[in-house]
């Protein structure tokens, strides 16, 4: 079975079919035979992008159901542990490529755990690589 570390750049694109391409459906059948880790603030970004969705009628409450439902089903492993040092080391990822703290999140869990990451988010992508980790998607 293999494993794989899973921002909310590529789920979401599940949900908003008008974002989905065939590279994510991929993505989306490889998680049905994975294991798929995600930081616990990955439901937070989902909560709010999908909720932002309803109130914008980029989707119908029965497609936010759906969606709900199919990430319900994925079976996620849900990393809430942060430690004192992974604050450390994550202030250290945000400032050596960058990034976001959410997107440091990412990649330390990536990292940590010596997954690929799945993400369409080009400064993740970059910084991943950098840290000499696999990606499940190409982004340019």
């Amino acid at each position: 079975m293999s494993q794989f570390v899973l921002d909310s750049s590529i789920a979401l694109t599940w949900c908003f079919k008008d974002e989905e391409t065939a590279e994510t459906r991929h993505v989306l059948d490889l998680a049905s035979a994975s294991q798929i880790f995600v930081p616990a603030l990955w439901h937070f970004e989902m909560t709010n992008i999908l909720g932002l969705g309803l109130r914008r009628k980029r989707i119908s409450e029965t497609e936010l159901a759906e969606a709900v439902e199919r990430m319900a089903a994925l079976g996620l492993i849900v990393e809430n542990h942060i430690w004192p040092g992974d604050a450390n080391s994550m202030l250290s990822l945000m400032e050596r490529h960058k990034l976001t703290g959410y997107d440091a999140a990412y990649l330390h869990l990536a990292i940590l755990k010596q997954l690929p990451l799945a993400t369409l988010d080009r400064e993740l992508s970059r910084a991943a690589r950098m840290e000499g980790l696999s990606l499940i998607c190409q982004v340019s």
